[in-house]
């Protein structure tokens, strides 16, 4: 049975102005942190809490914020630690999240030297206009540094992409895309802007929607990029997400399959044995938490399902019906979309007969095709996913 684990680092540079996931920018306690993660992931190996069923090998997802943000050597001390406790097996995928700006080659090899085999770069444009708008600290020969940096000593790098930039032309997304293929990054994930709520974006561009990339151009580039990717040897594999066969992120793999997963840290969300679970979004609120975290209130709190406490500030149990529901939102992500067998093998149920009527409507409308055990979207279906998916919850 897989370990899954997710641990969120919120320290950054600077805050970007397009995102909404918790991250500052004084870090001055990224130490005190870091002590804190190993206290409360202890307490949870210690717990008996474990994954209700995984499929997935074990994974270790370090992300932000900005991981290579903060000492590197505090990096190490979590990944050795996480690894013990946690009895990780030697063929685990290990991933931090980096930004060119706060990486060295002194980072990259500490980080290799605790273990860690994949490294995610945001990278969002090798365009110097665009990054400007994205307000990035880097420019397109910081990012071309830093990838240089990865592949002195790591072989698995995953680069991020972002289409839909205000100004940003489809030519200037290509070519991006087109340098990263010149490089020989095996692995890269490609997200269309969005104007998140309470985000410097949101406020700037919200009563200024002609500034926008058009839909129909943010389809195109959406199209056009994975096309790209593709004749480069990075296959599609989920909506955003192409890779080189055998690159695809482990990690996220076990999330769109519905798998269990822990999380530590400050606004890490996690999902074990049918609790979904998100920590406080708060520096001070989690360390004090952490601090006060044992074994036994751990178990306490999974075996009786509280609705908070201090560490665990939300709770969803999740009944059979609403996993039922929830495993097309999840699966269709993918290329792979939904597996018959696998979901009446999870719920007793036949899929066909649980969403039949959905199936049978966005297969006439060209949105889903079946091919033996699967049903997938179609290319165009990739335009629609989240109408298909509203008529099957």
């Amino acid at each position: 049975m897989g370990k899954n684990i997710y641990i969120h680092i919120p320290f950054c540079e600077r805050k970007c102005p397009y995102c909404d996931f918790y991250s500052i920018t004084d870090r001055s306690a990224s130490s005190t942190y870091v002590d804190a993660l190993i206290k409360e992931a202890e307490a949870f190996s210690k717990s008996g809490v474990r994954p209700d069923h995984n499929d997935s090998q074990d994974t270790l997802y370090i992300g932000g914020g900005t991981p290579s943000s903060i000492d590197a050597k505090d990096i190490a001390r979590l990944v050795d630690a996480v690894k013990d406790l946690f009895r990780l097996s030697d063929d685990s995928e290990i991933t931090i999240e980096v930004n060119p700006s706060s990486l060295t080659a002194d980072k990259a090899a500490i980080y290799r030297d605790a273990g860690i085999n994949r490294v995610s770069m945001g990278v969002q444009s090798l365009d110097d206009n665009v990054l400007r708008t994205l307000g990035r600290l880097h420019d397109s020969e910081g990012a071309k540094r830093a990838i240089g940096i990865l592949q002195e000593v790591f072989d698995n790098i995953s680069c991020d992409l972002m289409s839909g930039i205000p100004g940003q032309s489809l030519d200037s997304l290509i070519r991006s895309a087109e340098e990263l293929l010149s490089f020989g990054i095996k692995h890269v994930s490609c997200y269309s802007l969005s104007l998140e709520e309470g985000t410097v974006f949101e406020k700037r561009y919200r009563d200024q929607i002609e500034d926008l990339v058009p839909p129909e151009t943010e389809r195109e580039m959406y199209h056009r990029v994975r096309e790209v990717l593709a004749s480069g040897g990075l296959m599609p594999y989920e909506i955003s997400n192409s890779a080189c066969p055998g690159y695809e992120s482990r990690h996220n793999l076990n999330y769109w399959a519905g798998g269990n997963y822990y999380a530590f840290g400050a606004a890490a969300a996690g999902y074990l044995q049918d609790i979904r679970f998100t920590h406080p979004a708060s520096l001070s609120d989690y360390l004090m938490a952490a601090d006060e975290v044992t074994a036994e209130a751990v178990r306490e709190y999974f075996d009786k399902a509280k609705d908070k406490s201090d560490l665990i500030v939300t709770t969803d149990i999740m009944t059979e019906e609403e996993k039922i529901r929830e495993y097309p939102f999840l699966a269709l992500r993918t290329n792979a979309g939904m597996s018959i067998a696998r979901f009446n093998e999870l719920y007793g149920q036949d899929l066909l007969d649980v969403f039949g009527e959905a199936i049978s409507k966005n297969t006439e409308a060209g949105l889903l095709v079946r091919e033996g055990d699967r049903i997938f979207l179609t290319s165009e279906g990739f335009d629609f996913a989240d109408k298909v998916i509203r008529d099957m919850i």
